[in-house]
């Protein structure tokens, strides 16, 4: 497999595919889709209709219209009703019949989990390229938390395609109403939609979206597929993407719905217990939701969100993703730093610690 690392322009073939779907679940690993079904889906895709050009904002024309997709909704509605194979482009389309303006460019809301695989087959289906940017360089909750909402450019007008073949339309003032109405919908239209919205030109993502986030899905999931041991894998993944390593322990306790959430955010409070081996001996604590939120060591907040906090099965050499933790599994406890957008007062408002329920102040902060 080649080692070679991604740069501003070039294209996503279907041998990059496992990389690419490697890196995703990296940046996103609450819960781990059905693999070989999206591997083979989108590989075939790519394999019929050619390898889809990847370029970042400032390569295209600034009138270049651009429409962003994402899954939204139940990954397990997801696997009870998978796609049948041309949602995302539907859903961009419905978008173009609504705004009268054609798209020439697609975009993930967040390069993360199937949401980085989805506009990979819409730019294949469209014939059109995948810009190098998104709104979130992971995953959050809500639609709006984006750093094109931070930018000034709003989600709707929005589409949704259902597995059912319908369509709905939104269009809302307000960012947090636009969600709420587009999750009470998703639910009468199979549980899981297609979502292309934030209609924008190449221009305003230049300045809105964070760049170079696709590639850098790749260039992680090379890193993953070619390193099994646990330590060199855990010095290359710092290498390129900044993360560190809290601690290396042994999972003792898991709990789950132990208490109430904010209604709003769609996810469910528990608690992962890990003691500590060798270092310092400290017990960890992490805060789940639909993520890791929130790391302590000793009662002390170590890192929250927006970090991005994850965990590596020291005998496999592999990522841990949520649902597959289990008490007795020895495990390092990574945190690497989010976009620095998240880490201005607004972002922090929207997706730091106090927005699942944590009091505190994020360490970068204090």
């Amino acid at each position: 497999m080649s080692t070679r690392y991604v740069g501003a322009a070039t294209t996503i073939s279907a041998e990059d595919v496992p990389a690419l779907y490697e890196g995703a679940k990296f940046y996103s690993p609450a819960v781990a889709p059905d693999k070989t079904t999206l591997l083979s889906w989108t590989a075939s895709l790519l394999d019929r209709n050619g390898p889809v050009t990847l370029v970042r904002p400032d390569s295209v024309a600034p009138e270049t219209r651009c429409a962003a997709i994402c899954v939204i909704g139940s990954g397990a509605a997801l696997a009870d009703l998978p796609p049948s194979g041309d949602e995302f482009a539907l859903a961009v389309r419905e978008l173009e019949r609504l705004t009268r303006r054609r798209f020439d460019a697609v975009y993930p809301i967040a390069a993360a989990t199937v949401s980085a695989l989805a506009p990979l087959a819409a730019a294949a289906q469209l014939d059109v390229p995948l810009l190098d940017a998104d709104g979130m360089g992971r995953t959050f909750a809500l639609i709006h938390h984006t750093a094109m909402h931070l930018g000034g450019v709003s989600p709707t007008p929005l589409v949704i395609r259902g597995v059912t073949g319908e369509n709905v339309a939104i269009t809302a003032p307000r960012p947090a109403r636009a969600d709420a109405l587009l999750r009470s919908n998703v639910d009468v239209v199979g549980g899981w939609a297609a979502l292309a919205a934030y209609p924008a030109t190449a221009g305003q993502l230049r300045r809105a979206a964070l760049t170079g986030t696709v590639s850098r899905l790749i260039n992680v999931g090379r890193l993953l597929l070619a390193c099994s041991d646990p330590d060199v894998l855990v010095a290359r993944l710092a290498a390129v993407t900044g993360c560190r390593r809290i601690g290396r322990g042994r999972i003792v306790e898991l709990e789950h719905l132990s208490r109430p959430a904010d209604v709003t955010i769609p996810a469910h409070p528990s608690s992962v217990v890990i003691d500590e081996l060798g270092g310092q001996g400290r017990l960890l604590r992490l805060e789940l939701r639909s993520e890791i939120v929130a790391a302590f060591a000793d009662g002390a907040l170590a890192a929250a969100a927006p970090d991005l906090i994850c965990l590596v099965d020291v005998l496999r050499g592999e990522l841990s993703t949520l649902d597959s933790l289990e008490p007795g599994d020895l495990v390092d406890v990574l945190v690497m730093p989010a976009d620095a957008v998240w880490y201005s007062a607004e972002g922090l408002a929207m997706v730091g610690p106090a927005s699942h329920g944590i009091p505190l102040d994020h360490p970068r902060r204090r």
